[in-house]
Parts: C-alpha cells; structure tokens; sequence
C-alpha cells in the first residue's frame, strides 16, 4: 500500500513531508531548523490511517472523525519535541502542537480544554475526553497495522524509531496531553513576550511550505536589480519631466536621507523620513529601501506598504517604470515586483513557468518576489493576527526591508500597538523598518530620523495658507457660499466626510452632473470607474478647470494638485494630507486651504459622525483662534496636535488589550488577537455586485457555474470573486435587501442585472440613492 497526501496532483505522503521540511527551513528562521523539520515531518503524521485515505482522498467510504488528522498530527509532533533532548524542557512542544493543530485553518484557541483537556477520571468533561481519545486510539491501531509501511517511510527521514515508539507506548496521547498542560500551565504563571513571535515564524513557515507543496509548486528565487542601474533609470525618467520650483529641494532631501542612511543604518534598524507632501518621497523612500537592501547584502526583500489600493496602483506603476528599460525585467516580472491587495490581477509572470491562476495567486499571496506592494492591512494583519490565508506570509516579514508610507493612515487607536510589534519585530529578526510621512506621529518617536532637518524644509515652503472656517454651516449655505466666491478660473478640491454629504453637495454645486467642469469620487463608485476618475483626473487638471467634490480617498499619497482645497473638519493629520493636494508642485503663488464645519439640518456635524467628537474637538481647538497659518507652520502644529492626542484625550485602551493578548497568546476571537483588523468592520454591510459591462456578465455567469464545480471549486469562486471585486460596493444589508440576493457560500452578496444598471447605477456619481440611504463608509 501507498500512502498519499494529496489527490490533486497526487503526491507520496512521505515525499510531501519531504518537501515540507525543505521549504519550511527556507522559509523560517535558521535558529528554529530543528523545530521547523519537526513540524514538517509531523504535520501530515495522521494521514497514515486507512480512513484517511479511504475517505478524504479516495472518497470510497464515510469514516467521520476517525478520517481527521490533525490531532492526531499535532500530538505526534509534540511527542517528537519532548524526545529531543534539546527541546524537551522549552515552550517548543506546545507551540509545535498548536502550530499542526491549526495548519489548515485559523490559529485555534489552543489552550482551550477542547484541545488540551483534562485527561484525569476527577475531570468534569472526562467522558467527552474518553471519546475523544477513543478515536485517536483507533486511529493508531489502525497505523499499526501498517506498521512496516509508515516505519519504511519514516527511515527515510531517520524517524523510524520515535514513530515506532510512538505507536506502541500504552497511553501516550494521554501522556502528551499531561506534558503539554503542564507546559502551560508554567508559560501562564510567567509568560514570555518573545513566544508570539517565535509561535508565527513557525506557524507561517509551515502553512507557506505546505501549500506550494501540495500546489506541486516549489519556491521562487526572487530578483533584484543593484541600486545603481535603478538610480541611472530614475535619472533619465526625471529628465523627461517638466522643471519644477521643488526640484532643488527633491534632490536635497533625496541626497541627505541616503547620506544619513550609510552612518547609521549598522546599529539601527526603525528609521523615518520626515517629508514635506509634494517633495518626492515615493522615490525617497523606494531608494532608500534599495540601498539599504544593497548595504545588507540584498538578501533581504522590500515591502511598500501604503493605506490605500489607488496609491498602491500608482507607485506599482512608478517602481516599475524604473525596472522597464532591464530585458530580464520583463521576462520574469513577477520574481522582481508584485502588488498585492483584495484586487490584484492573479498573474505570475515568470518566463519558464506558465502557472494556473490558483498557482499563480499562492505565489502572490506567499509574496514570493524581490519586491512587494501592498496595502497596510496586508502587512499588519499578518504582523498581529491569526488568519491563515494572511499568515503565510509573515515569515517574509521577518527577513525584509518594511517600507511604511503615510504612516499617519493607521488609525489613532492602534499607534501604541503598531509601535509595540515593530519594536518587537526588530528585536527578534532581521527585519528593518522605514516609516514615512508628511505628519510624523509622535508615538514613533524612538526611530532614526533620516531627514535629520527637516524642520527646515517645511520652513521654506509656503505653497498653501490653511484658512480655518468654524462656524456650522449646512450644505445649503456651503454650496451657496461657494459659488459667490469661487474663482471662476480656479480648480477646486472639495473634501466631505460621509458619502450622502458628498453626493448631496456634488448634486447641488453640479445642478446634478449638468455642468461639465465638476466631478467626484468616492467609494460609492465601483473600483473600475474610481480608477478611471483618477486617471481624467490627472489629465484633466494639467488643462482644464476641474472641480472635484471627493471623501478622504484623496487624502494621501495621490498625486493630484488643485488651486484651492476646501475640507469638511476632521483630523487634522487628515487637513494637512488634504493641504497636500493643493499648489503640490508650487508653480503659484500660494494656494488656499479651508476647512469648514459642515452640520445637518439638526445641526449635527458630520465629521463626528465618521472620527467621534474628541477627534474634531482636539483639531478645533488647536484651529479655532487662528484666521490663518501658513505651510511653514503646519509641522509645529501637527506636533501639539500629536501631543494633545497622546495626553489621554485618545483611548488606547484597544492597543493596551491586543499587546495583552501577544504577550499571552490568546487568540480568541472574542476578545484576543483574533479581534484585531486595521478596518473597522461595517456591521450588517454587504457586497452589491453591479452587471455594469459585458465583462462583468460573463463574471457573473461564470460565478454561478462554479458553484457546479465538484473539485477546485473553492479555488475557482475566489479566483472569480478577486475579479468581481472591480464590479462591487459596500452597502448596509437593509438597503441591499431592494436588489436581488445572490445565493453565494455566505449569503453576503446582492446584485443589479445589466437590464437594471441604469435605474440604480451611475458612472459619474455611482449607486443610486434614496434620501435615507445613508452611508458613513468613504
């Protein structure tokens, strides 16, 4: 008899452990090898069952629980731990038993009695407890009978004595179980910070490693091109640019945070660049990253992380313009730069390979590249987290240079938790870390500052004029008052809030989308016509008069420049992202930025509605006696601002609690780790699916035909859902309930058929909206 782990394609159990333990050394960490091989060749341990194999792979019989195999995986990999005298009498045992235990899912609460019960007769759930064990017992005397195979296979990889022992010790299972509480029991009594993270490298290492061997995948050698070759393309891009005032200031800061990074980068390992909006940080930051990588040896990889999917689109295309020019770039794209996020194109160009998408989406989703752009949600819920699709790249984490651009984007709540897992990151691994911003928070203090005075470039600027405007004002009135003082040859940015507000004054200020110089932008587009918009945009400004009533989608990172910005109060990192987008190449005089105080007819403001009142309470208070403040000043203002919040008048309770739950390893989802996501969760918010084009019909159909599909048919709805997310919004289930609900495997999906786009769909201003439809996403 052979023994298989996988069907598709098929694969000898014993060569998949092989394989296993291979990526996993190369994916993990050097100082764990030993625990990494353990895990390995564990993981799949219980695979060796005639109901295994006769149910899960052969489908000729129902075995029930007696076919599960990572319990049994999961003891048996504990087991090995304690009869290695080097691991015996560490926290390896429990986190090998945790890691195979949840191989195949979320990590599982794992110190729950539901898997490591009390195995005493005194125990109050003993009978669950001797069913269970039954069916693990069973399991075993049915490995015995096939003994002789699984010891054949196991000499292999020179186990075959501990699986001999294992098989034939009376009572082992419970032995390990007893081993293993007590292991517990001492890490509560006095648990280690260090232990989450050691837990996640190989945790990560293992799920990466065993889904590119049972993909029948092998991993990437990713590659690099030296900083030099890039910094001669950057050269030849910029000489084909219009000259600008800021250029001078570009090449000062882009020369000083290089030179700073040769002194200090031996004996740190968080910097940050301090950076005027406008003044080139993109490719600061990216060169910054590459010397850095070229000082290391380039044996570590590059993540830009950025806040938001349309400014990760833009500075795709930016590292890529500076790689095009190299033959083998574009050959074997994919090995040097991929952009992942919940829309990314699930292609993995590699010259000798031709991959399926589900090949070619593992090898993104594993960030199997030289380069990665990603969103901050890909990035920290992998850092801090317990999901299973987003830590199998955690491991890569580990080993890279973390590029964070716009860091002020994280939400308040969550500065002392970030800031606590990227000091820990550092001190545990080979991990360098870059922040970057126009609005350094404080609570990231302790970093080295590449700009060492930057100070002085926000001193010297004065492109815009912050105009404070605090006295409520309704819709009504701001749109009458605009259109009295609007210059009639200005382009304006004008940045509300919620969605309802922003359409209201669109609709208003565009005598609903008659007059031909206004245009918005929001999240209640879909992503295709968000994109478009932004690309009219860029080329439309660099002409015509354009007015653009928007949310905070426009708020950092996108390259757009107006004349004058007007913003709905609110944070006021976010006004000064917003001042970002006024007069950015400095080619006038001086541009002006308002912030205004928008309320409702009850005269409720909306920004409160979106950031709580202590947020615009703190911004008010700092802007309410000033008639105006110049640029030069914004850098001291956003640092009270940063001081104000840090004082107590901004709860870290949530940060406090999650930094428990690291130190602790609770990885409920009730109340621990689990909890934790970047983007608050909308409640009762579901996806609205619009048949907009041609394209997006054929999607649909082939949606529904997946759910036909018998084998591969979980692979192939997410492969099509990725691409359906173009055609999607977000909307309150109560609103969603006037279009037709999809039957989809979590009955979280509405559409509008093609026949119906036009009723309820418009391209300029996107979802159609009944005057109580009101929505606080942006």
């Amino acid at each position: 008899m052979v023994f298989y782990s996988h069907n598709t394609p098929q694969k000898e159990l014993i060569k998949h452990l092989q394989e296993v333990a291979e990526y996993s050394v190369r994916y993990g960490d050097d100082r764990f090898e030993e625990v990494h091989r353990i895990i390995a060749y564990a993981h799949d341990f219980g695979k060796y069952t005639t109901y295994f194999q006769e149910d899960r792979l052969q489908g000729i019989k129902s075995w029930g629980d007696k076919a599960n195999h990572a319990y049994l995986s999961a003891i048996f990999g504990a087991f090995l731990c304690i009869q290695n005298l080097n691991l015996a009498n560490t926290l390896f045992p429990l986190w090998t038993f945790s890691v195979i235990l949840s191989h195949h899912g979320d990590i599982k609460q794992f110190s729950s009695t539901d898997y490591l019960p009390d195995v005493s007769v005194r125990s109050s759930s003993y009978r669950k407890t001797q069913e269970k064990l039954k069916i693990l017992d069973i399991q075993i005397e049915d490995m015995v009978k096939n003994q002789k195979i699984i010891l054949d296979d196991y000499s292999k990889i020179g186990l075959q004595n501990e699986v001999k022992k294992f098989l034939s010790q009376k009572d082992i299972v419970k032995e390990v179980i007893k081993k293993l509480n007590r292991i517990l029991f001492e890490y509560e009594d006095e648990p280690d910070q260090d232990q989450y993270w050691i837990h996640q490298i190989l945790y990560s290492a293992l799920i990466s490693a065993d889904k590119i061997s049972a993909a029948g995948l092998k991993p990437v050698d990713e590659k690099n091109l030296n900083f030099s070759v890039l910094a001669c393309n950057k050269n030849e891009i910029i000489a084909r640019y219009e000259p600008c005032k800021l250029d001078k200031m570009r090449n000062e800061i882009f020369s000083s945070v290089l030179n700073n990074l040769q002194n200090a980068y031996s004996n740190n390992s968080i910097f940050s660049i301090t950076a005027p909006t406008g003044t080139g940080k993109t490719y600061t930051g990216f060169f910054t990253a590459k010397k850095l990588q070229e000082l290391l040896g380039y044996n570590h990889k590059i993540i830009y992380a950025l806040p938001f999917t349309s400014i990760i689109d833009q500075n795709y295309l930016k590292i890529e313009e500076l790689h095009q020019s190299h033959e083998d770039f574009n050959c074997n794209k994919s090995m040097y730069l991929i952009k992942h996020h919940h829309l990314t194109n699930q292609e993995y160009i590699n010259e000798t390979e031709d991959y399926r998408k589900d090949q070619s989406g593992l090898f993104i989703e594993n960030w199997e590249s030289g380069i990665i752009v990603t969103t901050f949600v890909q990035l920290l819920q992998t850092l801090i987290g317990n999901r299973n699709r987003m830590l199998k790249k955690f491991h890569v984490i580990t080993k890279s240079i973390v590029l964070l651009d716009e860091v002020q984007a994280i939400p308040i709540k969550y500065y002392e938790l970030i800031d606590y897992a990227i000091k820990k990151l550092v001190e545990l691994y080979d991990c360098k870390v870059i922040l970057m911003t126009a609005t350094k928070p404080l609570i990231f203090s302790k970093t080295v500052e590449l700009l060492e005075n930057y100070n002085y470039y926000f001193s010297q600027l004065q492109r815009t004029t912050l105009l404070p405007k605090l006295d409520k004002i309704t819709i009504e009135e701001f749109c009458d008052e605009f259109q009295k003082n609007m210059h009639p040859e200005n382009s304006y940015l004008i940045v509300c809030n919620t969605i309802a507000q922003s359409l209201q004054v669109y609709n208003i200020l565009s005598e609903n989308g008659t007059k031909e110089e206004y245009r918005y932008l929001s999240t209640n587009l879909l992503p295709i016509h968000r994109r478009e918009t932004l690309k009219e945009l860029e080329n439309l400004l660099n002409k015509d008069r354009v007015i653009l009533v928007s949310t905070q989608v426009v708020e950092a990172g996108v390259d757009l420049d107006f004349d004058e910005v007007i913003r709905d109060i609110g944070p006021l990192d976010s006004i000064i992202q917003c001042a970002g987008r006024c007069n950015r190449r400095w080619d006038r005089d001086n541009g002006n930025v308002t912030v205004v105080n928008m309320v409702d007819d009850r005269g409720y403001s909306y920004a409160a509605r979106v950031y709580g009142a202590v947020i615009v309470d703190i911004t008010k208070k700092l802007l309410s006696d000033k008639l105006e403040i110049p640029e030069k000043d914004f850098e001291q203002l956003i640092q009270n601002y940063y001081r104000l919040i840090l004082s107590g008048k901004v709860s870290m309770q949530e940060s406090k609690d999650l930094i428990k739950a690291l130190k602790t390893l609770d990885f409920s989802q009730e109340r621990g780790i689990g909890t934790f996501s970047l983007i608050e969760a909308n409640q009762n918010y579901v996806d609205l699916f619009i048949e907009y084009d041609e394209y997006a019909v054929s999607l649909f159909e082939e949606f529904k035909k997946s759910f036909k599909i018998i084998n591969e048919r979980r692979n192939r709805l997410k492969e099509i859902r990725r691409e359906m997310k173009n055609y999607m919004i977000s909307v309150p289930l109560k609103f969603a309930k006037r279009y037709q609900p999809v039957f989809s495997e979590s009955n979280d999906l509405f559409v509008i058929y093609k026949d119906d786009v036009k009723r309820h769909y418009n391209k300029r201003t996107g979802l159609k909206r009944e005057e109580d439809f009101d929505m606080f996403c942006f």
